[in-house]
């Protein structure tokens, strides 16, 4: 008889992870550690990208996959880059948790209001469909004032070689190359972006869906409640300067991230903010 209820399993350094699985051999996991997104296998390939070098211990980023980033997004404001929520333990709500979708909470503490002063409460969705991962992350202003915050769902993906995809639906956008001054913005001509090397740039206000499309895949990108796209590679040097990133693995991974950067989120008292990003495989001809 099929599960009704999410696989739990002991990930990487003996994390608590849980194992969504469909019945055409689709799967997806996720760490409790930082509700993180570590796989999702599709038409029988992998693909998210997770660093073999990876850390999974407690307090730490795990390099790959699907980091959830909130309320900070890179160095955008005066706390800690990217925020806190992809280093802790988010708990599992099992009662709103299946076999093919798990939600996952997290609340306000000393710590998180030591790094940022507002009481909050997160949920986290992931639904895994055939050939489709959908992530949605929740919000709630639990303080006694507005707050604001930027967020993203930071998604690797995986590739033979990132340099030979192409990433459409880009035209007119306007975007700004970290590097550059903020706020410094230039205009997408193309359609289309092939990527050389390095890239770290922000297109604003996307308002349809991304295609990317490289040697094994085509992917629909579409996200709703997320204003920006973050695109990224550290590209040859950047990776030999991280040290949980193997120094030839930049070439099998593209950052394509629905996020809000520009414009922070504010949330009334009380207020809820909602989020998503949908990726869906599309056949090999789907441009």
């Amino acid at each position: 008889m099929p599960s009704t209820t999410p696989y739990l399993f002991t990930g990487a350094a003996n994390q608590p992870a849980v194992r969504l699985c469909l019945a055409d051999g689709d799967s997806c996991d996720i760490y409790l550690h930082g509700a993180h997104v570590t796989s999702w296998r599709s038409a029988g390939a992998e693909q998210l990208f997770v660093s073999r070098q990876a850390d999974y211990s407690a307090g730490k980023a795990i390099r790959g996959g699907v980091p959830v980033i909130f309320p900070q997004f890179g160095a955008f404001g005066p706390g800690a880059k990217h925020g806190f929520a992809r280093n802790l333990t988010w708990q599992l709500d099992t009662s709103a948790s299946s076999a093919s979708c798990a939600e996952f909470t997290l609340a306000a503490t000393a710590h998180t209001l030591d790094a940022w002063p507002f009481e909050f409460a997160a949920r986290y969705r992931v639904e895994l469909t055939p050939g489709c991962l959908l992530m949605r992350l929740s919000i709630t202003n639990q303080a006694a004032q507005p707050m604001e915050f930027t967020s993203a769902l930071h998604t690797y993906f995986a590739s033979p070689d990132y340099r030979q995809g192409v990433l459409s639906g880009l035209a007119d956008l306007a975007y700004w190359d970290n590097g550059t001054p903020w706020p410094e913005r230039q205009t997408q001509q193309d359609d289309k972006l092939q990527i050389e090397d390095a890239l770290d740039r922000v297109y604003f206000q996307v308002p349809g869906s991304l295609v990317w499309q490289d040697q094994a895949r085509s992917l629909l990108i579409e996200a709703e409640g997320f204003n920006d796209a973050v695109v990224w590679n550290p590209g040859r040097a950047g990776a030999q300067a991280l040290s949980d990133m193997a120094d030839d693995e930049y070439t099998h991974m593209l950052c394509i991230e629905a996020a809000n950067v520009a414009v922070p989120t504010r949330l009334a008292v009380g207020a809820c903010w909602q989020g998503s990003q949908k990726i869906r495989l599309l056949p090999r001809s789907g441009t």
